[in-house]
């Protein structure tokens, strides 16, 4: 279970949500939930970043796919 407070990417990358699910939060407050299979391009790198909430009981896996810099 966590809830983690606004932060940035690493770097720009793939997120793929393989087990479990996730809410992500962005600056504006807009809010998605990632399931098994869902995909996010994560390119947040500056400003205000993200939130990341657990959502359910369950065990979150995901596979970070980062990006080229150009």
């Amino acid at each position: 279970d966590y809830d983690i407070d606004f932060h940035n990417a690493p770097r720009r990358q793939f997120v793929i949500n393989l087990k479990g699910s996730v809410e992500i939060e962005t600056g504006l407050g807009d809010k998605r939930l990632l399931g098994p299979g869902d995909i996010l391009l994560a390119e947040d790198i500056t400003g205000r970043g993200h939130i990341s909430r657990a959502v359910g009981d369950g065990v979150r896996e995901s596979l970070f796919l980062p990006l080229a810099e150009d």
